[in-house]
């Protein structure tokens, strides 16, 4: 299972990067073009995927990083959580449903 952990974070881990490559693109093409709020819209969901990617990747490695002692049946979420800084992935390990929350229009930090 280590193993199959493993793997599956590397790829995760090379998502990210690749995510985080379109993202600078995108930063790049659009210095000197307004944006509508369709397209800002559009823009969250791709800095939403990325962060989530990068949240799923720390969890899988805080799971790698427990010791086959600490590893029951209910494992501590703080211990999964730790170093993820998007809600939503901690929301899903407490078992609670993140999927109706919505990100706002509101300001963003693009890239």
């Amino acid at each position: 299972m280590h193993d199959t952990v493993s793997k599956v974070t590397q790829l995760l881990d090379m998502a990210g990067e690749e995510l985080t490559s379109a993202q600078q693109a995108v930063a790049d093409c659009m210095r000197n073009s307004a944006l509508t709020s369709a397209e800002i819209c559009r823009l969250q969901k791709l800095d939403l995927a990325t962060q989530t990617v990068a949240s799923a990747a720390t969890v899988l490695k805080n799971l790698m990083s427990l010791s086959p002692i600490g590893i029951t049946d209910t494992l501590n979420v703080a211990s999964l959580a730790k170093g993820v800084t998007l809600s939503e992935v901690v929301q899903v390990l407490k078992g609670e449903d993140g999927s109706g929350q919505s990100m706002g229009t509101g300001e963003m930090d693009l890239f």
